[in-house]
């Protein structure tokens, strides 16, 4: 789980340990030290080089070192613990109009520690520098145990640190000795001064050219610079005093397109003259791969034909009017220059192209193809000058090795991410990978680049050190480290370092034993290659409040409850000599039993992970005995039997024994059956409908769930007449299962049934019929699951036709009048887990919006944290779920405001948690339609 990072290594550590807080990180590290234990930092886990492993004390700091100690909005100054996530802080400071400057592409994941170790930048560095220019102080603890702070130093306080008889009084000795001695070689050996990201080695650079006492006219001495991209390899961070930024007064952006990744280029370094906040490129590869990503698909919307490369540009301004001047001059420049095309973005509309651009990598990941576009010559930067030419040596050097090649990044700092497509899991593909690094590390020297820009030097790139700054000033590196790390206890191997690059590679574990799938995994190669796909970018440890994915992660903070997680956990257990045993063992088991399977990695992960699904097969694949499992084949069955007597079948089921018997949270409530089924309600309304429909050219056929069959037949019965008063021919569907609980259940046998029942049952339906589902998860099983479970066949319907019940309404609103009457309320609307990933929100909103009067209220929530059978046996962490977005936003709620959940889950926590009755949709539309003038 924990042995990767988003790199191409795999390394198993002896131990891994979440501290609870700095005093607890503090005696981990004292301990691990006095035992000569390596050690190994991980914030976010995000790490290309694969600095964020290690095989000895891997200490994950992201759970509960998540503190803002102290912020000073005056002095635009906070204090923060290193797991603190990027876009919390700055949603924190943003009340004051401030913001951390550095913004990466994982910014919704990323942490501060992580940050500073790599000294990372994101896409404005031409214009607000480096984390290295925003970070005041440091806090740490060094190889002898010590707590230490680097701060600004005045020459005294510079003197006194160098006569200390301790540790840092050597490491301060060391540093002015090896800089007083070398400081001109060293600025001479490493990457050209001009490049903004230069990463390689350790900042002694920066040091000698920016501080005193080697510059009279500068900084006041600072061992903080250095800590900035050292990767852990110096010491253990535990606290950092951030400078902060103001917000911009004014902001928007324009994307020009280029026929040419060359030609756009060249525009690069020409257009550094009118200070844009940022340059971005993204080529035709990336661009393409977003066609396959659902939330990306939206996100296109500007992209004008089909670019082979986009600058994307942003400009600053204090001054709303001449920033239009400059957005117009900018269009005409680039137009002038060879762009195609140049739209200008409205503000609204910029997060979602930046959304595009940072989905980059896991989108490029997430291709179903072996020849992955590899993290291996990524990184470097180059003189912006030299950009054009440098590119048309690595075009050259990957046409000459036979290898495609995707390019994207920070254009405007001279870092392009180069990322060559091969696969590591063959010995030619590591051959080759091998040769790429040697030969991209001699072009770098060649335009004396700098061969990590942002993403540090890690294991990939320390092989290379040397040759980029020669053996002498590469001594001075070693000495450093020394220095601070006598033992070399402190992540060994990163940075200063020789182990080959091919030595540890994740993709030398292959299967040995290829198990029969229960779903067609085809479309992703393979079962295996669905599994890797997943690319350690970390998309789903986002904060709650940030999207769906992950519930659980959001919930527990813990790695094993990741999507990530899960995917790592899965991939070893498919590679055991005994897969189907793997699969079994209680850390996976453990880690799947909380997938709530909502969807939204399948959608919000770039690289379209479906862990649902995966889930899903699992389960079929173990074939694991369960009452719960035995209940979900035979649910249809219990509940017709008890409807014939529902008082007793309610009785039972709510017994303290009966739900520990089924593992089910005694502190919960089942739902109840309802007196009268809804066929039973449809026997006796089908008899009595007072007049022939008005509306004979569509039939109307409503898929009638278990749920609204059983448990809520009012929201049938309110679907069925909202639809008979608009004049259609309604045919309801009873199902005799439901399909999303057996695929749940790892049931695909029953499932595949169950969906062929239904096929059979609507085997009448014309071509201009409507088919609507009332449940989004059984609803949008057909969007999903049912087209790699069971085939199309002659039918007059496509699996992708069955509609949710707002979005008929849509439909039918476009075709007539539906003359709704008023309903005169405020309604809070929380929309399903599936319909957020496999629909679209939105379109809930947009139809209860067509009901006069009717005031929605959006709640922005995640998944409710009930997910079928999940809360009920998952009380605490389904409450904190819950807690997260959607208790709190209900509780801004008046009493006789409407609450409306899509979901039957959905609505029961409501009815469990918040002492809410929510409607469907269908209800309110009921309302309307009986509201009519």
């Amino acid at each position: 789980m924990i042995s990767t990072d988003a790199s191409v290594f795999e390394i198993f550590p002896e131990e891994f340990v979440y501290p609870t807080d700095t005093d607890a990180l503090r005696q981990r590290i004292q301990a691990a030290l006095q035992k000569k234990q390596p050690i190994t930092m991980r914030a976010g886990g995000t790490s290309l080089g694969g600095q964020a492993i290690g095989s000895g004390l891997l200490v994950d700091i992201s759970k509960h070192l998540t503190r803002i100690l102290d912020y000073r909005p005056e002095l635009k100054e906070v204090d923060v613990e290193p797991g603190v996530i990027q876009d919390d802080l700055n949603a924190f400071v943003k009340q004051d109009n401030l913001r951390f400057a550095p913004d990466t592409s994982t910014s919704n994941r990323a942490m501060i520690g992580g940050m500073i170790g790599n000294n990372s930048c994101g896409s404005y560095s031409v214009y607000y520098g480096t984390t290295r220019d925003h970070v005041k102080a440091v806090e740490m603890i060094l190889a002898d145990g010590s707590q230490v702070r680097f701060d600004d130093l005045s020459a005294e306080q510079l003197h006194d640190k160098l006569n200390l008889q301790s540790l840092e009084g050597e490491i301060y000795r060391t540093v002015i000795d090896l800089l007083e001695k070398h400081g001109p070689e060293i600025v001479e050996h490493f990457p050209d001064p001009s490049i903004v990201r230069r990463t390689t080695g350790y900042a002694l650079d920066v040091l000698y050219t920016d501080y005193q006492p080697f510059n009279p006219d500068g900084k006041p001495f600072n061992l903080t610079p250095l800590i900035c991209g050292s990767e852990g390899t110096l010491g253990v961070i535990t606290q950092a005093t951030l400078n902060l930024v103001d917000l911009p007064t004014h902001r928007q952006l324009f994307c020009a397109h280029f026929d040419s990744v060359s030609t756009a280029m060249k525009a690069v370094p020409e257009y550094l003259q009118y200070d844009p906040a940022a340059i971005e490129i993204i080529d035709k590869a990336t661009l393409d791969g977003t066609k396959n990503n659902v939330e990306q698909t939206h996100n296109r919307f500007w992209v004008k034909e089909d670019p082979e490369a986009v600058l994307v540009v942003e400009l600053f301004d204090e001054d709303a009017e001449r920033l239009q001047e400059r957005l117009k001059s900018g269009q005409a420049w680039m137009l002038a220059q060879g762009a195609y095309a140049c739209p200008i973005i409205e503000p609204q509309d910029s997060g979602k192209v930046w959304n595009l651009r940072k989905a980059g990598l896991g989108l490029l990941m997430g291709k179903p193809t072996r020849q992955k576009a590899v993290a291996v010559i990524e990184d470097a930067a180059i003189p912006v000058k030299a950009l054009p030419d440098f590119y048309q040596d690595t075009q050259q050097l990957m046409s000459e090795l036979g290898i495609g090649c995707v390019y994207y990044g920070h254009a405007s700092v001279g870092l392009i991410h180069v990322r060559p497509e091969m696969d590591l899991a063959t010995e030619e593909g590591r051959r080759t990978f091998q040769t790429v690094a040697e030969r991209s590390s001699q072009l770098v020297k060649k335009y004396r680049g700098a061969i990590s820009g942002e993403h540090g030097d890690g294991r990939i790139r320390a092989p290379f050190i040397k040759e980029q700054v020669g053996e002498a000033v590469y001594s001075y590196l070693v000495q450093l480290k020394r220095a601070f790390d006598p033992e070399n206890l402190f992540n060994p191997g990163v940075i200063i370092g020789d182990a080959p690059i091919t030595a540890n590679l994740r993709a030398n574990r292959q299967p040995k034993q290829l198990l029969s799938p229960g779903y067609d995994w085809s479309k992703d190669l393979s079962l295996m290659d669905a599994v890797e796909k997943c690319n350690g970018a970390g998309a789903c440890r986002k904060s709650a409040g940030s999207g769906t994915m992950c519930p659980s992660y959001q919930a527990t903070r813990e790695e094993n409850y990741s999507t990530r997680g899960r995917s790592n956990l899965l991939r070893h257990a498919l590679t055991e000599p005994n897969p189907v045993k793997a699969l079994n063992q209680d850390e996976l088991q453990d880690a799947l039993s909380l997938c709530l399977g909502c969807k939204a990695c399948k959608t919000e992960c770039p690289a379209s992970v479906d862990m649902a699904r995966l889930k899903s097969e699992v389960l079929y694949q173990i074939n694991r005995f369960s009452l719960s499992k035995l209940s979900i084949k035979f649910y249809g069955e219990l509940m017709r039997l008890g409807a014939i007597f529902p008082a007793i079948y309610n009785w039972t089921q709510n017994l303290s024994l009966v739900k520990k018997v089924m593992g089910v949270d005694v502190r919960r409530t089942l739902p109840k059956l309802e007196k009268q089924s809804l066929s039973a309600w449809w026997k006796q309304h089908s008899k009595v409908v007072p007049e022939a429909p008005q509306n004979t050219h569509h039939t109307i056929w409503v898929l009638a769930d278990l749920y609204i069959q059983y448990q809520e037949p009012k929201i049938g019965q309110s679907a069925i007449q909202t639809l008979q008063k608009l004049g259609f021919d309604v045919k309801p569907v009873f199902l005799k299962s439901s399909p999303r609980a057996l695929l749940s259940q790892g049931l695909l046998k029953e499932a595949k049934q169950a969906l062929t029942d239904i096929q059979q049952q609507l085997k009448d339906v014309a071509e201009s019929d409507y088919i609507v589902g009332i449940e989004p998860s059984d609803t949008l099983v057909w969007r999903d699951e049912a087209k790699d479970l069971i085939a199309q066949n002659a039918q007059a319907w496509a699996f992708s036709s069955v509609l949710l019940f707002e979005e008929l309404m849509l439909k039918l609103h476009a075709q007539m009048d539906l003359n709704l009457g008023p309903v005169p309320r405020t309604a809070w609307l929380h929309v399903h887990c599936h319909q957020k990933s496999l629909a679209q929100a939105q379109e809930a909103v947009k139809a209860l919006n067509l009901i006069p009067e009717l005031q929605i209220q959006y709640i922005n929530s995640g998944c409710c944290g009930m997910s079928g059978e999940f809360g009920y046996k998952n009380y605490d962490v389904s409450l904190k779920i819950a807690n997260q977005t959607l208790l709190p936003t209900l509780e801004k709620s008046q009493d006789d405001d409407l609450v409306i959940a899509t979901g039957t889950s959905c609505r029961h926590q409501l009815e469990d948690f918040a002492d809410k009755h929510a409607l469907h949709p269908a209800e309110i539309f009921h309302q309307a339609v009986c509201n009519r003038p």
